[in-house]
């Protein structure tokens, strides 16, 4: 019996400017999700995408915004991964209101035409906001693991973890 494809997508952001890490913080129950990521408005980001095993991904959709990805080399050779990187910008985007958070839906456009469809919980500060935005736990990516039964092309994401 076949049961499906297992494979693993993990998500990064990093500030393009200065190649800044993102930060996230614990919620607890006040929000949909216990993790928020913050972001800043008028910021471009480096939005970096891994597959485990090497899955070919053709693009990524970030609030709407279709955006191309390059292939980039794995970091090691030995490596069995795929890494496309890509820029999205929050260019035009509304600062977050205290105690609102708001919703940053991701689709991942593989080349088989598969998709995996998932939302990370943001809040956006000001631009140049530094004192809270860059504050609490380093964001080092959104990890999914991921299982694509045959014949389907939506994915199903087993797990989600903010690591």
């Amino acid at each position: 019996m076949n049961r499906g494809h297992n494979f693993k997508l993990q998500i990064s952001f990093r500030r393009t400017e200065d190649d800044g890490p993102v930060f996230q913080k614990q919620d607890g129950e006040r929000f949909d999700s216990s993790i928020t990521v913050k972001l800043n408005v008028n910021t471009k980001y480096s939005v970096f995408l891994t597959t485990r095993p090497a899955r070919p991904v053709k693009r990524v959709v970030l609030k709407g915004e279709k955006l191309d990805v390059d292939r980039q080399k794995p970091q090691r050779s030995d490596d069995d991964c795929g890494v496309y990187h890509t820029d999205w910008s929050t260019i035009g985007q509304f600062i977050t209101k205290s105690n609102k958070r708001i919703y940053l839906p991701i689709v991942i456009e593989m080349e088989d035409g598969s998709t995996v469809e998932t939302k990370m919980q943001t809040k956006l500060y000001p631009e140049k906001e530094s004192s809270h935005s860059r504050w609490g736990q380093e964001f080092h990516m959104l990890d999914l693991d991921c299982t694509q039964k045959p014949g389907q092309h939506v994915v199903d994401i087993r797990k989600e973890m903010y690591i």
